[in-house]
């Protein structure tokens, strides 16, 4: 976890020096407003300052991208609650993201739970009764069909 934080801290301190620099560049660029006399490699410099914090930008957006990504396929794998030794890895930010993830999850699973329709299915030659709280074995050929009708 440490060696994340750290080269997530590391790319931050890095953005900051830039746009330090990038600030300072066009704090000269205004005092010499004469385009002529302006010095190309002040110029260059602002660009590459700038297209640095793009990149640095694009780099921490793909990063939490994919971390917010494996949080929530944790949480369809391992449930609601994880194992210390996956918590021990997450920033506490991601384990408070788990936490609102899997409650938005749940709060969606009631809501879509509710509104399914307690009948009798005529699966061929027999019926099966859904109740709540029941637990039903049925071939996934009769359980498709079975689907597609409720959907």
């Amino acid at each position: 976890m440490s060696s994340y934080s750290d080269a997530f801290e590391q790319v931050i301190k890095e953005c900051d020096e830039h746009n330090l620099q990038l600030q300072s560049l066009i704090r000269q660029a205004e005092q010499n407003l004469d385009i002529q006399r302006a010095r190309n490699e002040d110029q260059f410099g602002a660009v590459i300052h700038h297209l640095s914090l793009i990149r640095n930008k694009r780099c921490l957006m793909a990063y939490i991208y994919n971390r917010e990504a494996i949080i929530q396929s944790l949480r369809w794998k391992l449930g609601s609650v994880l194992p210390q030794e996956i918590l021990v890895k997450l920033h506490n930010l991601e384990i408070e993201y788990f936490k609102n993830h899997s409650e938005a999850l749940e709060s969606y699973m009631i809501w879509f739970l509710q509104r399914i329709h307690i009948f009798d299915v005529c699966l061929g030659d027999h019926t099966v009764a859904l109740t709540k709280n029941s637990l039903h074995f049925l071939r996934r050929s009769d359980a498709e069909t079975f689907i597609s009708q409720v959907l």
